[in-house]
């Protein structure tokens, strides 16, 4: 392949990255909205947001190919804190 080919390639990757960022942001703001606030909803809310930071780990700050402590480090920030936040609304 090309050097120009690769380049296009990367910067549509990013680019569809970015829209699914953006529809699962709507999809849980949409989700979210109109009910009351349950452990189940926050659970997926919050499972979304899993997701959606290692999208952001990955590709955007380019840490797909990073030593293994920051990729952990980083990785692990959204899961931790999900699973607290989970925990607080149950009890």
């Amino acid at each position: 392949m090309s050097r120009v080919f690769k380049s296009k390639f990367a910067g549509l990757k990013l680019i569809l990255l970015w829209l699914l960022l953006l529809i699962l942001t709507m999809a849980t703001a949409l989700l979210a909205e109109p009910y009351t606030v349950t452990i189940g909803l926050v659970a997926i809310v919050l499972l979304v947001t899993v997701v959606k930071a290692k999208v952001l780990v990955d590709s955007f700050m380019g840490l797909r190919n990073a030593p293994l402590f920051w990729r952990v480090m980083l990785l692990a920030y959204a899961p931790v804190l999900g699973v607290i936040i989970t925990l607080t609304y149950a009890f």
